[in-house]
Formats: structure tokens, C-alpha cells, sequence
């Protein structure tokens, strides 16, 4: 594992600005997160809709035209409605994509987490069709991930784009999850901070599986997630997290 692991910035840029908006996703390229992260639901009608919750109530804003409802029991058109925080609305996949881009045009890798299921098979059709099957040859290189605490989901993303590289996240490691972790052919496992323990950074180095921890927000977590080690950490301040961590071994670095 790394020395300093690379950065993901959590639903953007979540604790600068309004969590898994444009502008929260393009904060957090600006503050030069070497990765970024999503959450996908779908809505009533079979589009995506990127959103952390179920429901638009703990987002949405107060003069919101729409503050309340079940995402998977609202139309796409409904969704577009609502706002959440600064102005910002609720984008779909394909804009998140446009956002995650630094300035000369390079891609920032985004891992995509399906919070429904269902959401699988238009998120693999939406990564292929914008990146191509040639694009994902390199868990390394590849311009997105998807990711879930779903393993029916990865297992969905597995038949139909098995070049796209899978995560399955979750709280605390049992034999069971990494079970599924094996089956599904992970290329990295996420765990959360408080739960991670060295036995599952041992269970990662053995079996060439990378590690994320998630999510550092305060000085014990990303403390303690350091001190454990792991290839990718997930923060919701990269501007806080870079100052403690230092240079992020993905970013690109400024010339001297």
C-alpha cells in the first residue's frame, strides 16, 4: 500500500459545498482529490438520479419547489424540480461525468455507488457508452468504478461489464463479505474507518485486493485510517485531509 493514500472526494466535495451536486464535483476537482465518488438511484421512470438518500427530505432546501418524497416514487422530471443547497439541483450521472474533469481535460476517476440495485444495468450502459470497454483494461487507469454495499449489484455490473473494475463496501468485514468479495472478483473492498481493522489490511495485500477506508472527518479518523493504511480514503474535506496527508500519490503534481 502507498505511503499516503489518494484521496476521494465524497460525494464531491461534501463538507465545501452541497453533497453530490455539480458544484460540489467540481470543487472537489479544483481542490485536486485524486478520485470521486457518487451515489445513483433510480427514479420512477427508470432514469438515474444522483442522490445520497431514498427520500429528497433531508436535502433537499427549504424554498425547494419539491422538499419531500421517495426518489424511486417521483419522475425524472419531478427530480428536476428540487433543490438542494446554493441553487444547485439534482444531476443525473452523465453530468457528474462532464464535472469530473481537471482543467487540461484529463478524466477524475469516479467511483459510482449504486445505493438501488436496479440502477445497474443503465449505469454500465451510461459508462460504456461515454468511455468504451477499452477504457477499464486497467483498474489503474480506469476512468470509473462501480461500487456498492449491494453484492446482487456488483454482480449485475460483473455480467455485463466485467471490464469495469467493482468495489463492495461495507461497515465491518465478515467471512461472508469477503466471500462475496472473492466471488465477485473485486478489484477493492471499502470498510469503514471505525470498523477497519489490520487483519483486513493483511486480507488485501494477500489476495491483491486494494483497500479504501471511509469517511475521515475528523483528526481521530484520518489518524486512525492512516495509521492502519490503506490505497484510497474517502473525505468530505480534501482541502483539510491534503494538509494532513500531504501530496496525493494519484493527483497529478504542479511542475516545480
Amino acid at each position: 500500500m502507498p505511503a499516503r493514500p489518494a484521496l476521494v472526494g465524497h460525494r464531491g466535495a461534501a463538507a465545501l459545498d452541497p453533497e453530490n451536486t455539480v458544484r460540489s464535483f467540481r470543487r472537489g476537482v479544483t481542490e485536486g482529490v485524486a478520485l470521486l465518488e457518487c451515489d445513483v438511484h433510480l427514479s420512477a421512470d427508470g432514469h438515474d438520479v444522483v442522490l445520497h438518500d431514498a427520500t429528497l427530505d433531508r436535502t433537499a432546501q427549504r424554498d425547494s419547489p419539491l422538499r419531500t418524497g421517495a426518489v424511486a416514487e417521483l419522475t425524472r422530471a419531478q427530480i428536476d424540480r428540487v433543490l438542494v443547497g446554493q441553487g444547485e439541483g439534482v444531476p443525473d450521472l452523465a453530468a457528474v461525468l462532464d464535472a469530473a474533469r481537471r482543467p487540461d481535460g484529463t478524466v477524475v476517476p469516479l467511483l459510482v455507488e449504486l445505493k438501488a440495485p436496479a440502477a445497474a444495468g443503465l449505469v454500465v450502459r451510461i459508462l460504456r457508452e461515454r468511455f468504451g470497454a477499452a477504457a477499464f483494461a486497467d483498474p489503474g487507469t480506469a476512468p470509473a468504478w462501480i461500487i456498492s454495499f449491494h453484492a446482487e449489484a456488483l454482480r449485475t455490473a460483473r455480467e455485463l461489464a466485467p471490464e469495469i473494475p467493482r468495489l463492495l463496501t461495507t461497515t465491518a468485514t465478515s467471512p461472508e463479505f469477503l466471500t462475496a468479495a472473492q466471488q465477485l472478483e473485486v478489484a477493492q473492498i471499502g470498510v469503514r474507518i471505525a470498523d477497519a481493522r489490520a487483519a483486513d489490511v493483511a486480507w488485501c495485500l494477500e489476495h491483491g485486493v486494494l483497500l479504501n477506508l471511509w469517511t475521515a472527518r475528523t483528526d481521530v479518523e484520518l489518524e486512525r485510517a492512516l495509521e492502519l493504511g490503506c490505497d484510497t480514503l474517502t473525505v468530505d474535506d480534501p482541502v483539510w485531509a491534503r494538509a494532513i496527508v500531504g501530496p496525493d500519490p494519484l493527483a497529478p503534481q504542479e511542475a516545480p
